[in-house]
């Protein structure tokens, strides 16, 4: 066999096997791509639960406040929870949008920026349904026991309700606070264990799956 024509069989040897690596990264990256998808699954289900919640708070908060429009407190008390109710509501159907909205097809170090950007998103929702209650469960209680019993809670305690509130201000100071202090740098990184710890197993999961792949394109 001539000189050249070893070269060229060479040549084809090393085409074929520079697709057939390319294609096998690209069903790696397709497999890994798809884990990541399914794990978001269980975040799209509670976003779904919380849209579902947030409609019954809704619900709950207009049944208080349309038929007590004479009664100041509760008033108040059930425009705050359907405030809230609306909130709840407008921020999970914002993340479902959010998630349904990565492009899979993209460079790895996009998608690496969107769960970032999502991550980030999560955490500052949670903070935003979760911590208000330090505060919310006073008028949601006024709110319910004036529904669901006929029974106006703040005329018969105002002095335990407004305790309550009050209280409620100090948690929530002190929280944000804590929350202050642990993400300073003198803390080792406690804040950023903190928020991984709030973003739940879902997005951790599916970064750890794109981080995975990042790191075996920097390797190949």
């Amino acid at each position: 066999m001539a000189t050249d024509d070893i070269k060229l069989a060479w040549q084809e040897l090393d085409r074929r096997m520079e697709r057939q690596e390319a294609l096998l990264l690209r069903q790696l990256r397709d497999e890994r791509l798809t884990r990541a998808r399914h794990s978001l699954w269980p975040l799209v289900f509670g976003q779904v639960v919380q849209i579902l919640v947030g409609i019954v708070v809704i619900v709950l908060g207009v049944a208080a406040w349309q038929p007590h429009s004479d009664v100041p407190h509760v008033l108040i008390a059930g425009i705050v929870v359907h405030a809230y109710g609306v909130i709840v509501t407008m921020l999970a159907g914002i993340m479902l949008g959010r998630m349904f909205r990565i492009d899979y097809a993209a460079p790895v170090v996009v998608i690496q920026r969107q769960l970032a950007s999502l991550r980030l998103f999560y955490i500052r929702c949670g903070m935003a349904v979760g911590l208000p209650w330090w505060v919310l469960w006073v008028p949601f209680a006024m709110v319910s026991f004036a529904v669901l019993l006929g029974v106006d809670l703040y005329a018969r305690i105002p002095l335990a309700a407004n305790l309550g509130i009050l209280l409620g201000f100090v948690g929530l100071l002190g929280t944000w606070l804590f929350r202050r202090w642990a993400h300073h740098p003198a803390r080792g990184g406690l804040g950023e264990r903190l928020d991984d710890a709030a973003a739940g197993g879902s997005l951790r999961k599916a970064r750890r799956i794109v981080d995975e792949m990042k790191s075996f394109e920097r390797d190949e």
